[in-house]
């Protein structure tokens, strides 16, 4: 975030000026999702294998898998990242279930597309978010960005997580 500024506490200011009942409720279910995930890092004791907010990010370039992840932790997100298809295979035969996967984009669309297949085939009430470049989407994902920064993916997380 350009501030620094925690989403829990944007949430608030919003909150805090919400007329509509119905928005103000969700307003604060997802600060206190945040709040609670929070909670949980700060007494170190997070289960990302059971948390609402876990994240699985399959990253095809080992800097853009830690700037997604460090973003993606910044918002109180339980985040696991892996480099490439072999590593979420193994990875994610350990994880019982996931609702929300981020797909990156610095690989052949082959690749990409494999990948999606298979969190499909396992993960079959799961989101998928692809991160694009210009000219390749994934149809089988629930969301296709083509990466111009961070803000329209990230708004798309925030829905599908809380």
């Amino acid at each position: 975030m350009k501030d620094h500024q925690e989403e829990w506490q944007k949430l608030c200011a919003q909150a805090a000026v919400e007329q509509d009942s119905a928005k103000l409720m969700k307003l604060i279910q997802r600060i206190t999702e945040l709040l609670d995930a929070k909670q949980k890092r700060l007494q170190g004791n997070p289960d990302p294998a059971s948390s609402l907010t876990l994240i699985f990010q399959i990253a095809y370039d080992e800097v853009l898998l830690i700037e997604r992840e460090q973003l993606l932790k910044q918002r109180g997100y339980d985040v696991i990242s892996v480099l490439g298809n072999a590593d979420a295979q193994r990875s994610l035969a350990r994880i019982p279930s996931c609702r929300l996967f981020i797909v990156g984009h610095n690989a052949p669309s082959e690749t990409r597309e494999e990948m999606v297949r298979w969190l499909r085939a396992k993960f079959p009430h799961a989101k998928i978010v692809a991160l694009n470049s210009p000219s390749h989407r994934l149809p089988e994902a629930d969301f296709n960005f083509v990466l111009n920064g961070p803000e329209e993916w990230l708004a798309a997380v925030a829905s599908t997580a809380s």
